[in-house]
């Protein structure tokens, strides 16, 4: 049951019935039965309603709700409407469901999945009719039910299959390796697509061996990820950096902070500087040295004041020099000065915990948070943040 929405259940709770009245979110009634209602669900983040508004459509397709079991025709349309399913239900934490879904679609390769299987619809197509980032999906998706291995088994072969279709084009042939007399623009074209797809799979795999805890061989894969999008080389350097200073290895992480410095040229000006300020911030975080790393992140608060990484660190600093009021004004300002963008679950978590140890009013405040949280917050809020 992926319906309901927890914000307005926690309002009836603490707030009454005549506050919960007044939340009002979207849901999958008020919006357009189309792509364009489901895009409206998504971007205001109303993920369960979104849920199930994919399924009000695929029963349009004649899949989804009470058609289990019976004979199916794919077309891209519903494809893609899977593949947004369940992208959502794993956003919203919920992979039993997630995994259930897939069930039926085996491991993505049956015959009615491609395109030669409709010749009536898609007169000379050829090819399979999934979408890349669903089969990306499908292969992640064992490690957040505690079976990491069995997703870096999928996204090897997921990997082998980009490889070799990298392989075909840059000898000339088609993708499937048979012969072809396609442009050279369209040969490039082509590449680059195979490229970018080989590198989303092997981040997918670092990703994966990150969360085994298996560090070697993750940096080892973020390193062939910087291969396959060299112009993302500072990001990745500076995430692999922070993987060190996460293990307490500050020495190899300074040296990759160093290396960011080296190839900050990719970045325009700006985005650079806040790139070198943040990672020397966070070094000295890991020395323990909050004083200095609330310098550089107030630095960067100069240069960007909105940037909520910068400004939720700084008051956790703040808190850890014994300065839990400043630290406090600082994180309520934030939230009240923009609430769209602070409203953010890691920053309402150290606002709560700062509540807790701050006063006997805790309660309260934490109520008014919730008062902001339902104006500004979709149905897929996670409110274990406000800890009420």
């Amino acid at each position: 049951n992926t319906k309901g929405d927890a914000v307005k259940d926690l309002m009836l709770r603490f707030l009454g019935e005549q506050a919960a009245v007044k939340r009002q979110v979207l849901n999958a009634n008020s919006v357009e039965q189309s792509f364009v209602g489901l895009k409206q669900l998504i971007s205001s983040k109303n993920w369960r309603a979104a849920v199930d508004l994919c399924g009000r459509l695929l029963t349009a397709h004649g899949q989804g709700y009470k058609k289990s079991g019976l004979p199916t025709n794919h077309t891209t349309d519903s494809l893609q409407l899977w593949f947004v399913r369940l992208a959502l239900l794993v956003k919203l934490n919920l992979f039993q469901n997630a995994e259930m879904e897939f069930e039926p679609f085996g491991n993505l390769d049956q015959p009615d999945l491609y395109y030669e299987y409709y010749p009536h619809v898609y007169p000379g197509r050829k090819g399979s009719m999934v979408p890349f980032s669903m089969r990306i999906l499908h292969a992640e998706l064992p490690q957040y039910l505690g079976n990491p291995q069995e997703s870096l088994d999928r996204l090897h072969s997921m990997k082998i299959i980009c490889a070799k279709i990298l392989e075909n084009l840059e000898q000339g042939l088609a993708e499937d390796g048979s012969m072809t007399n396609i442009t050279q623009e369209n040969r490039q074209a082509s590449v680059q697509l195979w490229r970018s797809r080989l590198g989303r799979v092997m981040y997918s795999m670092a990703n994966c061996l990150l969360m085994m805890k298996d560090y070697v061989l993750a940096v080892d894969a973020y390193h062939t990820v910087i291969k396959c999008y060299p112009q993302q080389e500072p990001q990745l350097l500076s995430g692999i950096g922070r993987i060190f200073l996460q293990i307490g290895d500050i020495k190899t992480a300074e040296k990759y902070f160093q290396d960011v410095e080296k190839v900050t040229h990719k970045l325009d000006g700006l985005q650079s500087q806040i790139m070198v300020l943040m990672n020397r911030a966070f070094l000295h975080l890991g020395q323990n040295n909050f004083a200095e790393a609330h310098r550089f992140f107030t630095e960067i608060l100069r240069i960007d004041s909105s940037n909520a990484v910068a400004n939720n660190n700084a008051a956790v600093c703040l808190l850890y020099l014994g300065k839990l009021k400043d630290s406090l004004r600082q994180l309520e300002g934030m939230v009240q000065q923009d609430p769209k963008h602070y409203l953010h679950e890691s920053v309402l978590f150290n606002l709560t915990t700062m509540y807790e140890l701050e006063s006997s009013r805790s309660m309260q405040k934490k109520q008014a948070l919730l008062e902001a949280v339902a104006i500004k917050e979709g149905d897929s809020f996670n409110t274990q943040c406000l800890k009420l």
